[in-house]
């Protein structure tokens, strides 16, 4: 009861202040796993994270997560994400995102779209529709964007950047949406082993680096870890293939308020 009061007390303070973030960035279990390091991922998953990963999409495809937000039961972190290819070398997804509690809820709707300008470069957008609800305070809704776009620059080293809410636009007056600029590097050191590093910039904050790791220890079956400063965050998390279909787990550590379990699934068409 007193840890509930606490992140209800840091929500509000976070969103009247102005301080700290209240909002939270979607996120799948697998880039929960890798300390939000998921810039340069592709398919389903990259509706959560970089749209230009849209690109690759064959078919229908959905993907789910949900975190158990510093172990409180009543705190739901969940998104839902459905996809489609509208070509060899175009995809597009619906997202649902949502965040809080009963006394402060964010919701969010993202309409993606990713494509291949090139064999080596996929560029995406997004369009955002934010909602926030407060007890006793109402609702207010703000429409915003986001563009990403991943390069393969070696056949085992790719970079992925993208940008939210580029423009600053508030959910309200003095009450900004984040905008986060990420930079992320990922290098296949072998058929089993990628290691991942990266840099997140909020506008109003300072720099973040994070660095993660991904071991195939089967082809069906990988260990995630990753770290991340400013918060100081570290992760962990494994991800289990069968066909088509994918069960991603994760939990993250934060240096204050504890531990945050998270799980995921997916289904997406592989390539014939």
């Amino acid at each position: 009861m007193i840890k509930r009061s606490l992140i209800t007390m840091w929500l509000l303070g976070s969103f009247f202040l102005g301080e700290i973030r209240a909002q939270v960035e979607p996120m799948s279990a697998t880039g929960r796993a890798s300390a939000n390091w998921a810039y340069t991922t592709t398919g389903i998953q990259s509706s959560f994270s970089n749209q230009a990963g849209l690109a690759n999409l064959q078919g229908f495809s959905a993907s789910v997560y949900a975190e158990q937000t510093h172990l409180l039961p009543e705190f739901k972190n969940i998104g839902l994400s459905l996809g489609i290819g509208t070509g060899v070398n175009s995809g597009l997804s619906l997202n649902f995102t949502s965040y809080g509690i009963e006394e402060f809820r964010q919701n969010r709707v993202g309409l993606g779209y990713g494509m291949n300008l090139s064999n080596d470069f996929q560029l995406g957008v997004q369009i955002d529709w934010y909602q926030t609800s407060i007890t006793q305070y109402g609702e207010n809704s703000q429409l915003s964007f986001r563009l990403g776009g991943i390069y393969r620059i070696f056949s085992d080293l790719s970079l992925g950047v993208h940008i939210s809410n580029p423009l600053g636009l508030e959910i309200s007056e003095n009450h900004p949406i984040p905008s986060l600029f990420n930079f992320d590097l990922a290098w296949r050191i072998s058929s089993q082993l990628t290691v991942g590093a990266g840099m997140v910039k909020d506008i109003d904050h300072k720099a973040g680096v994070k660095g993660a790791l991904h071991y195939d220890i089967h082809p069906n079956f990988t260990l995630m870890m990753g770290a991340l400063s400013n918060p100081t965050k570290l992760s962990f998390g494994v991800a289990f293939s069968f066909g088509d279909f994918g069960l991603q787990s994760a939990a993250t550590y934060h240096q204050y308020l504890g531990f945050s379990p998270a799980a995921g699934f997916s289904y997406e068409r592989k390539n014939d």
